[in-house]
């Protein structure tokens, strides 16, 4: 072949355009082993467990995944809620703190807080001993960091002298509250509901992601990895694949949080202090001192928290 044709046959295959990063996410889910409105059961938490490890493998995402030890102490089946949480080990993931049982910081003393926070391990130190060494995260329940400037201090002082790193979020989609209404479809066998639920969910989702990228440009002048907060449920369990997929559509690689909190953003001081439990953009936003419209942030339609009230 002419010299001249191979070249052009070459360039003719090669990709237009400059090659785009890809955007990246860390995944995390909270409450684990499970958590069900009106009441665990054991049988319900382990189809669900399976759901979800099964759709994280399919897509290798890593996650690191926060216990609330309480929820093993069941009588007659502390073993297998324990086995629920090595699924986790076993696939790989990482277990976080998420103190004992969930308490609010707002309403308890620093002493109270500590308290839960070494009681909060115990199970998961044990279970995570062979993957040592490995960072230790933490997150608060709520995302309640401290409602004054000398607890959130103190506590942040308490959780580095452990080892532990505070674990942020960018992204959370109210999954919790879609959860309520789709377990009460499922148990009245209203399949239109379950299936209005997980549409509405995803479509909720996409919309948070989508402020959550156009917020970080203007914070930090480019768009940073996010981190993904969810909780061990039955509309994750059902919706998860759905989920990964649309965010691999929207150009997504999943990667470890290790990996993002490296990132310079995730060195951005949080000076938040505050009763309520706003995501980190929010909070950078604040402690950068920018006046920015946070208005946009959707919030879940109002059909859904009715049924949410309702529980």
């Amino acid at each position: 072949m002419n010299f001249n044709l191979l070249i052009a046959f070459v360039l003719l295959l090669a990709p237009t355009g400059a090659t785009q990063p890809a955007r990246r996410m860390a995944v995390t889910f909270d409450d684990l082993p499970y958590v069900i409105p009106g009441g665990d059961t054991l049988a319900a938490e382990q189809a669900g467990t399976n759901a979800i490890l099964a759709v994280l493998k399919s897509h290798r995402v890593p996650v690191v995944a926060f216990v609330n030890e309480i929820k093993l102490q069941v009588p007659g089946e502390v073993e297998a809620r324990t086995a629920l949480l090595k699924q986790w080990v076993d696939a790989g993931m990482i277990l976080g703190n998420h103190t004992y049982s969930h308490p609010d910081f707002n309403k308890l003393t620093t002493e109270q807080f500590e308290q839960e926070i070494v009681k909060g391990d115990q199970v998961t130190r044990r279970l995570m001993e062979k993957r040592q060494p490995y960072q230790l995260y933490f997150r608060h329940p709520m995302t309640h960091t401290g409602d004054t400037e000398a607890k959130k201090e103190a506590i942040e002082k308490f959780l580095a002298s452990r080892g532990y790193k505070v674990t942020p979020h960018t992204i959370e989609n109210s999954d919790f509250i879609f959860n309520v209404g789709y377990v009460r479809a499922l148990h009245n066998k209203d399949d239109v509901l379950a299936a209005k639920l997980r549409s509405e969910y995803v479509s909720f989702t996409m919309a948070a992601t989508t402020f959550a990228e156009r917020i970080s440009e203007q914070i930090f002048g480019y768009e940073i990895p996010q981190v993904l907060l969810v909780h061990a449920n039955d509309i994750n369990a059902a919706c998860l694949d759905e989920l990964l997929s649309e965010f691999e559509a929207r150009g997504y690689r999943f990667d470890s949080l290790d990996e993002v909190m490296v990132e310079a953003a995730y060195k951005t001081p949080d000076k938040c202090v505050s009763s309520h439990g706003p995501t980190w953009l929010w909070r950078w936003a604040s402690s950068k001192g920018l006046k920015l419209d946070f208005k946009d942030d959707p919030d879940p339609p109002s059909w859904v928290m009715d049924l949410y009230q309702q529980r």
